[in-house]
């Protein structure tokens, strides 16, 4: 196999982990796994399999704590649509220079 490009690596690795922890946020604060689907732009059964901890595990707890923000403003309605996205691009910033860092 050949080289992989950033954004594929972030597709395939960093993403899930966003989504993974946004997902078991969004469920913990009361949505059902049908709203985080529409909001985050996947499958129920993607849903499903992020807040069973199957896929998208994040273990940096700092980053955990901007997750956990963003789903508070999601919640409450502060965030929604382009801010969102724009929202999980920095977040997927931090994650790659955290593994640049390391």
């Amino acid at each position: 196999m050949g080289l992989k490009s950033p954004c594929e690596e972030v597709a395939l690795k960093v993403l899930p982990m966003i989504r993974g922890e946004l997902a078991r946020e969004l469920v913990e604060r009361g949505l059902s796994k049908k709203e985080v689907a529409e909001i985050l732009g996947v499958t129920v059964a993607a849903i499903s399999q992020y807040t069973k901890g199957k896929r998208g595990v994040l273990k940096d707890e700092r980053i955990r704590e901007n997750i956990k923000d963003l789903a508070e403003e999601i919640v409450s309605g502060k965030i929604k649509g382009d801010d969102l996205s724009r929202k999980i691009c920095e977040i997927c910033g931090m994650i790659r220079k955290n593994a640049e860092q390391s």
